[in-house]
This record gives structure tokens, sequence and C-alpha cells, in this order.
């Protein structure tokens, strides 16, 4: 099957259409945001839709046995970039290849939707994938509003004409996604505070996620007292 990407397309734009913040900024962080998304079906069982970009398919090739592991447990794993290298075929994975002029390839998002975890991280660069990392820059969002997040798999599901199916309020598991979540907060607390990190990745990556994570634990905990 070969999927066709509209050009104008923006997974991050979606986003602001239903909110004006924007936290994110770092590539470092966009990292490991995006292993604490991966690590909600690799540790905690979230067998759900997975759609990660990772601008070009080289940029995935380090990524492939732990996408492996990932794909095993997912129910789907979509992968978007442009096709710059080749990329070994794995189970349970479609490639989505993107063009240089596609707004994807300039956008790292990672959506990922079930009944009891939804998550996205959807950013945009503002620098270019060539420069340093230490030098790269994003504006965008980690969001776990179920409702947001099942807007941008209702789209990216269209785009790659995959199989769809809709959780409704009724079927999504409050309780489970709120215990995922918490998860999720105590290993960010071991993740800033790793050797690996340096003290000022450490202190940048900290204010970034401990602002966003703070932000949508209220926007949960305010739905929830709604929807009572």
């Amino acid at each position: 099957m070969t999927v066709v990407i509209d050009p104008v397309f923006s997974v991050y734009r979606l986003t602001q259409r239903d909110t004006d913040y924007s936290l994110l900024r770092h590539r470092r962080t966009m990292s490991v945001v995006s292993y604490e998304i991966e690590n909600a079906t690799l540790l905690d069982g979230a067998e759900n839709v997975i759609f990660s970009s990772f601008q070009r398919m080289s940029k995935f090739l380090p990524q492939v046995d732990r996408y492996t592991r990932i794909a095993a447990r997912a129910d789907q794993v979509w992968v978007f970039g442009i096709p710059d290298v080749a990329v070994p075929p794995i189970p349970n994975v479609t490639y989505v290849p993107l063009e240089a002029k596609d707004q994807l390839a300039k956008e790292w998002f990672l959506v990922s939707y079930g009944p009891g975890y939804a998550s996205a991280l959807a950013t945009e660069e503002l620098t270019h994938i060539d420069d340093p990392d230490d030098m790269r820059q994003f504006r965008g969002i980690w969001t776990f509003d179920r409702r947001l997040v099942n807007v941008l798999y209702g789209w990216l599901t269209r785009i790659v004409e995959a199989d769809t199916y809709n959780i409704d309020q009724a079927e999504f598991n409050e309780t489970t996604h709120l215990t995922r979540m918490a998860n999720t907060i105590t290993r960010m607390e071991t993740l800033t505070g790793d050797d690996r990190l340096t003290q000022m990745e450490s202190s940048l990556i900290a204010g970034e996620i401990r602002e966003t994570l703070i932000h949508e634990v209220q926007a949960v905990y305010t739905r929830m007292m709604a929807d009572e």
C-alpha cells in the first residue's frame, strides 16, 4: 500500500486548534518524552495504536530493536520519515514515507491511543534537523487529553488508511489512564536525575516536563469532574 501524504498536513497545528499553550522546546526533552509515551506500551502494557515520526528514517535506525519490542506489544505501529536509508521489515510496523517538502517532515510527533491510555507529543521544529542536537529547538505540547489525542488518532488513521475504532467515554478506562500517568511521573523523576544527562539538560528537561505534567494532571482532573 502506498500512502500519499498531503504536504500541508500538520499534527502540531491540529493541536493548536484546541489549545494555545506550547511548553516543550529542547530536542533532549523530545527524546525523553517520546521514550515515556512508548514505555506506556513497552513497560505498562498499553496495547495501543502508535503513530511515530522520526522526520528521517536514518533517525529511526538506532531504535529498530526497541520498536521491534514495542510492536510486539502494541495494536499497530506506524513510523513516518523521509526514506533516506533502507529500513528493515518489522512485524506489526508499517512505514510511511515522507518527502522533504511535507510539513510532517518538519515535525516530531508521537501519538499513542487505546482504551486505557492516551498521550501525544506534537511539535514543530524551529531549527533544522541537520543542526547540532544541542542547538535544535522545537515548539509543541505533550498531552494526556483523551479527546485531543482522539482527534489526532482520527486524522492519522484516515491519512494512512488504517482500520479505525472509536473509544467512547464509557469504554475509556480513566483509572488505568491515570495509573499509567502516575507511572510516567515516577519514571521521569529518575530520568531527569540520570547521570548521562548534563546538569543543564536535567534542569531544562525537569522544568519543561514538570510544567507540562502539572498542566495535564489539572486538565484530566477537571475533565473527570465535568463528566461526573
